[in-house]
């Protein structure tokens, strides 16, 4: 029996509650990193889906705008015939009022949604001017979580009318 005692082979207590210890403290640290890892990987998701829906509206807007067959007037949100819907249309103005449902035309019959809400993120046209003399449109839009929220993208342009 004493030579069980005496038996030298294989960890003692001290020895197994460090190894236990480094192992929980070594979890705790990649949980940790973990967490941060997804938390960042959830804004850069975010950030890119936003730059790319601004792509989007920027295109779609900037194509209806250039296409635009005539514009009455000029100053700020004018009304216009587009060439896709062959009749005047006019985007809504958002500061008559905010649309979740992103960037809308008003035609004579019915609301169209131009370039839609995608994830939460919403698209926003924030001004629009026609220049009669340079035959141009400037506008701004942004992409926006919320009415009140910064923007998460955004972008300025200028485009001229195509056959002007």
């Amino acid at each position: 029996m004493t030579h069980c005692l005496r038996d030298q082979r294989g960890f003692m207590l001290a020895e197994q509650l460090v190894s236990i210890i480094f192992i929980g403290l070594l979890c705790i640290v990649i949980s940790a990193g973990m967490g941060a890892a997804m938390s960042a990987y959830g804004s850069i998701t975010r950030q890119t889906v936003a730059d790319n829906l601004l792509a989007r509206a920027v295109e779609t807007v900037s194509d209806e705008m250039a296409y635009a067959r005539s514009v009455e007037g000029s100053g700020e949100f004018p009304a216009y015939v587009s060439a896709g819907y062959r009749e005047t249309v006019q985007f809504y103005d958002p500061d008559a009022g905010f649309s979740p449902n992103g960037i809308m035309l008003a035609t004579s019959t019915a609301s169209v949604t131009l370039v839609p809400s995608q994830d939460g993120l919403i698209p926003v046209l924030d001004s629009v001017i026609y220049d009669e003399t340079a035959n141009a449109w400037t506008f701004d839009v942004s992409i926006r979580e919320g009415e009140s929220l910064p923007p998460l993208a955004e972008a300025s342009l200028s485009v001229k009318r195509i056959g002007s």
